[in-house]
């Protein structure tokens, strides 16, 4: 199914388009590969909200709740991934929000994988750049 047709089919069955809060968790800058990412989202259909630089998990779970977004995205372009992950599951938990969906991107070792995973991340991106494959695995999780 074409991507158009699974946004057309999401509204429909809820009806809105996806809405997607992309973040920058962490303290370094990636500002403008944050606007380039929900830049591709927005370009593919979604409803796009951009986080302020240096969120905290928290502060993130908060907004995608506030916003009542089905996904979070964040990159992560230091070596706190991990870390990172565990506290945005937990505070999307304690808020009794774990249907947020989230996708990670950035410089995340293979091997960290297995760990992202079973933290509660949905998927991962293995770059800023997001292609059709990605966009329709994300749309897949919401069938």
């Amino acid at each position: 199914m074409l991507i158009d047709q699974k946004i057309e089919k999401f509204v429909k069955r809820e009806g809105r388009r996806p809405r997607i809060l992309v973040s920058s968790m962490g303290k370094k800058r990636h500002n403008q590969d944050t606007r380039l990412l929900a830049t591709l989202f927005a370009e593919t259909g979604f409803d796009v909200d951009i986080g302020p630089l240096h969120q905290t998990a928290r502060g993130t779970a908060r907004m995608a709740i506030e916003n009542d977004v089905h996904i979070i995205c964040f990159l992560s372009i230091e070596n706190n991934h991990k870390e990172l992950v565990m506290e945005l599951a937990r505070a999307l938990k304690a808020e009794q929000a774990e249907n947020i969906r989230i996708l990670v991107g950035g410089a995340i070792p293979r091997s960290d994988y297995d760990f992202i995973y079973s933290a509660g991340v949905d998927q991962i991106l293995n770059s800023v750049r997001i292609d059709k494959e990605a966009v329709n695995r994300l749309l897949d999780l919401f069938e």
